[in-house]
């Protein structure tokens, strides 16, 4: 018998990796689920254009540390020559600048990753374990207060361009909480 425990900032991340156990799969199978899953239902939290590192104990005792960090262009280019610029985020006790645009954004690592761990120590087939993933950002999650909570904060980040209000808004006021959140990207990406 198999016993875990599954952390993470929505129930429905959790979910998904339940639901690769139910089906057989392995943690792995698990821990890949819930972190596709967590892109559609905790956006502003996580990303596939993001990165990350995994430590894998495999069942024959085997330590592997995966590194799918982002990775930043190697050439430097005119900051003239890029969409680049500060926007100001309010945490509520502090104010910090951030840098938003198509210059702020380094190569993702986080789906690349995701693939190579479950190519390596999966089990179930990658249509199985992204399921969860594209079902949340297709037919959308309710916003929770949390999530409201969190666009709230990141709204200078979100509101910045016109592909991202389609997303965090609507009728030009930020998602509250029992509205619907799409991903329409996520799941034709998954």
């Amino acid at each position: 018998m198999s016993h875990g425990a599954i952390a993470a900032g929505h129930a429905k991340t959790a979910e998904a990796g339940l639901e690769m156990f139910r089906l057989g799969g392995n943690v792995f199978d698990a821990v890949v689920a819930a972190s596709m899953a967590s892109f559609a239902v905790e956006p502003t939290l996580t990303s596939p254009a993001g990165g990350g590192f995994l430590l894998a104990h495999t069942q024959n005792d085997q330590n592997i540390l995966f590194d799918f960090f982002t990775q930043t262009p190697r050439q430097k280019r005119d900051l003239a020559a890029i969409d680049f610029y500060p926007v100001e985020v309010n945490f509520g006790s502090v104010t910090q600048e951030f840098h938003v645009g198509l210059g702020s954004m380094a190569v993702p690592g986080a789906i690349a990753g995701l693939f190579h761990v479950h190519q390596r120590l999966g089990k179930l087939p990658m249509s199985v374990v992204a399921a969860p993933a594209i079902d949340y950002a297709r037919s959308g999650v309710e916003v929770s207060p949390f999530q409201a909570y969190c666009l709230q904060i990141l709204s200078p980040i979100l509101t910045a361009n016109a592909a991202t209000q389609k997303i965090y808004t609507q009728n030009g006021a930020l998602l509250q909480p029992g509205m619907q959140l799409v991903m329409p990207g996520c799941w034709q990406t998954l």
